[in-house]
């Protein structure tokens, strides 16, 4: 109950506007996991453990394999944390199932101002679950409402609905939002309708904008999980 209650009063880390920034390709992390955690916190994104600032924009491209289809399907997720050991967002409960995936994400602006850079970060890897008590602070509460709310409408069907009454989801959407704020919800519920995952990548790759794209990857050890050192690439 106290989890959730924290749900709603996570706003001590705010959002304050973005922030300029630098990539120095010299100085580059061994692990480029924290050179993402570190970039994203001097761009005023996320704190300095990598937890995204309440209101931040830091959303990414997901690419995974859809059992109903026979390509991959693209969808737009946000940031949770990110830190040495993954990348971290959370979505409604659609299958137990862990499969790989891929994402592409964009930090800055192209063409960047001067005195900045965009930078491009590609991660592939595994999915592994987290509890869902853990996202509570810092999962946005509409996300959190909205997920749920569709959960009761669909009876949590892993199927795309139509709308079929607007006004009867917005009826439990508010209903949600309330429980939620007051510690209300039962965690099996939580469990069930939204699921926290963390991608711990294989291969991470990072283009930085400059008078061409400087542009390096890094691939992960699966007998020790260490990371290789970061080999500069040609840009295209």
């Amino acid at each position: 109950q106290s989890s959730l209650r924290r749900l709603s009063s996570s706003s001590s880390r705010v959002f304050q506007g973005l922030k300029g920034y630098k990539t120095d390709i010299s100085a580059l992390e061994p692990n480029p996991l924290l050179e993402l955690q570190k970039s994203s916190a001097l761009r005023g994104i996320a704190d300095g453990e990598g937890y995204r600032l309440s209101g931040a924009p830091w959303a990414f491209s997901l690419a995974e394999l859809d059992d109903k289809r026979s390509f991959p399907v693209v969808r737009t997720i946000g940031f949770q944390r990110i830190s040495e050991a993954g990348l971290d967002w959370l979505t409604r409960r659609k299958s137990q199932a862990v499969k790989p995936v891929a994402l592409c994400y964009t930090a800055g602006v192209y063409p960047p101002p001067p005195g900045e850079s965009c930078e491009q970060w590609r991660a592939e890897g595994s999915l592994v679950e987290l509890p869902v008590a853990e996202a509570l602070k810092t999962a946005p509460m509409g996300s959190f409402a909205q997920i749920l709310a569709v959960g009761r409408i669909s009876a949590n069907s892993i199927d795309r609905l139509e709308m079929n009454d607007r006004e009867r989801f917005l009826e439990e959407l508010a209903k949600v939002k309330v429980e939620l704020e007051s510690g209300k919800v039962d965690t099996n519920e939580l469990e069930s309708s939204v699921r926290f995952v963390r991608l711990v990548p294989d291969r991470i790759e990072l283009l930085v904008s400059g008078n061409i794209w400087e542009r390096f990857e890094w691939t992960r050890d699966h007998t020790e999980g260490k990371w290789s050192t970061g080999v500069q690439l040609l840009p295209y």
